[in-house]
């Protein structure tokens, strides 16, 4: 009945405004009092329309929330920026807990939602960071014990050397191992021991106190630093020692 109606109605509308517009524009003949007449009507259906479509439709329509709803929003908008995962979680369920009986709205629920999936994210990243400095913290205690015991056998490996390097000064300027072999053993045992230390002496030969072997690796040593007289144990050859065995004690901390 209503579809019947308002098609009755649109035609009639339309009928109007054809005849109006045809007998105003002289394509047809129409007497002047009932062209006034139709135009009049025809003026009055189209602002009676106007009038209908504009009171019937609201072209301004706000969102549909109310001001406490508005203000929820606003206020986890406002957590979002500065506050920890524990404070929005602890936030959000004062929230739930208040407004349970109250029905919520599409923006506040989705508003909710967005807050609790970001509580979710936050989290997984504040776990990650945490593992991270676990990790760190065990890394950083490794790395002090490794310098500590290399420390203590810095020490250890000084203080012999120390002891071989005085060695030197009881028999001069320097040692001939080849010259009263059997008098310096200790000092070829020192100097082997040092050798082995700085990774020159293959992995699986053991330090003894042969005095011609410990002159063949000084000879070998030596050649190998590029010294111009080689065979006699000089403090300049313990000071070369010394100098590879920091170097390989600090790359294996690194």
């Amino acid at each position: 009945m209503k579809l019947a109606l308002f098609s009755v109605v649109l035609l009639l509308f339309f009928a109007t405004g054809v005849v109006t517009l045809l007998g105003i524009i002289k394509r047809l003949d129409i007497e002047r009092k009932y062209l006034n007449a139709l135009f009049s009507a025809f003026l009055l259906e189209l602002t009676a329309a106007v009038l209908i479509l504009f009171s019937s439709t609201d072209f301004f329509a706000e969102s549909g929330l109310t001001p406490q709803e508005s203000a929820q929003i606003a206020v986890i908008q406002e957590w979002f920026a500065d506050a920890s995962p524990d404070a929005i979680r602890q936030q959000l369920t004062e929230w739930q807990s208040q407004n349970q009986e109250a029905p919520a709205s599409v923006e506040l629920t989705q508003a909710l939602d967005e807050a609790t999936q970001q509580v979710s994210s936050l989290e997984r990243t504040l776990e990650q960071k945490q593992q991270q400095i676990k990790w760190l913290e065990a890394e950083l205690d490794t790395r002090r014990e490794a310098v500590l015991r290399l420390s203590r056998l810095e020490r250890q490996f000084l203080v012999r050397v120390a002891d071989l390097n005085s060695k030197i000064s009881e028999w001069g300027s320097s040692i001939n191992f080849r010259w009263q072999p059997e008098d310096k053993r200790d000092v070829a045992l020192m100097l082997q021991e040092a050798f082995k230390e700085i990774g020159f002496m293959p992995e699986l030969e053991i330090p003894n106190d042969d005095p011609l072997l410990a002159h063949d690796i000084l000879v070998r040593y030596q050649r190998s630093k590029d010294f111009k007289e080689v065979g006699f144990l000089t403090h300049q050859t313990v000071a070369f020692i010394v100098q590879d065995y920091l170097t390989s004690a600090n790359a294996g901390v690194n």
